[in-house]
């Protein structure tokens, strides 16, 4: 107990008093692991191949608060299970979209930008705890941006690991921990009109990166659930480092497919990755999720 509340209290205080620029990577408020799916059970001394499909999906508004840049999110995200070993290992391939809507049309939800992410992730399991080693390929890149006159593209690649370990709470709660390590072998940016390239904190600086999700879910009365998370990540580049972060609450419940939520959340990006001259944003939103059961938390 005394170890999630100092995590969630330590990610609420970075968000409230930090000014800080990090990468914007699309899983970065969620934990995926898909040997924790609960309707996948493969026995002792048993390989199975494709074993499981899962995903995830949301949508949303950033009208509490935000920027020219940004209005309305989606997010798409998928995960194909490959092979699994008993319930002890697992290799997987992932996929996933962040997409960014402003109002600047007639219709008030003009495409701004779009980011993509695809890897392969291997996960072991060890006791009631999973490590995971992974690559991870990501872009960014504008739509609809000839208004502007300017364009800014972006391709990043990292091998990743992460350790994510139970946390024990209240009685029927379920909570856990998350590390991630991603060391950055491709960085590339290209901003247009070229005057602009060598602007401040470029990607093409990228080194290394690290990031801590702390999730938690409270049965309520009747069939509804208490959910609240957060994630705080740093990066290290060539000459500064900076942060990320993000809270949340939501409820919903579970269903036949897959769990619903509802809620708000509050997330600060120091370089949103849009505009061409780098600029961080403080965005407040509100939106419905939908994810598989247990292997999205």
């Amino acid at each position: 107990m005394k170890t999630f509340s100092a995590v969630i209290s330590f990610l609420i205080l970075i968000l409230i008093s930090f000014s800080a620029d990090a990468q914007r990577l699309i899983e970065r408020g969620m934990i995926l692991n898909p040997l924790a799916n609960p309707n996948v059970d493969i026995q002792p001394n048993e390989v199975a191949w494709f074993t499981q499909v899962g995903g995830w999906g949301s949508f949303g508004s950033y009208g509490f608060y935000g920027d020219e840049n940004h209005a309305w999110y989606q997010h798409l995200g998928a995960y194909v299970e490959i092979y699994r070993r008993e319930n002890i290992s697992s290799l997987a391939l992932t996929g996933q979209i962040e997409f960014i809507a402003d109002t600047n049309n007639d219709i008030n939800f003009s495409p701004r930008a779009i980011f993509w992410e695809e890897g392969l992730l291997y996960t072991r399991r060890i006791r009631r705890s999973f490590i995971q080693f992974g690559y991870y390929h990501r872009c960014k890149h504008d739509i609809d941006n000839f208004r502007f006159g300017e364009e800014r593209t972006m391709v990043f690649g990292s091998v990743l690991a992460r350790i994510k370990m139970p946390v024990s709470l209240f009685s029927g709660s379920d909570a856990w921990l998350a590390f991630q390590f991603d060391q950055y072998t491709i960085t590339w940016e290209k901003r247009t009109p070229d005057t602009f390239q060598n602007g401040a904190f470029n990607w093409d600086e990228l080194l290394r990166s690290v990031k801590v999700n702390a999730v938690y879910q409270q049965p309520m009365r009747g069939s509804a659930t208490l959910y609240l998370d957060g994630y705080l990540q740093g990066t290290l580049l060539k000459s500064d480092s900076w942060l990320n972060g993000q809270i949340r609450i939501e409820t919903g419940k579970e269903t036949a497919a897959g769990q619903i939520r509802f809620g708000l959340h509050a997330e600060y990006l120091g370089d949103s990755g849009i505009p061409v001259q780098p600029k961080s944003v403080t965005l407040i939103g509100v939106g419905i999720r939908i994810m598989t059961t247990g292997s999205i938390r």
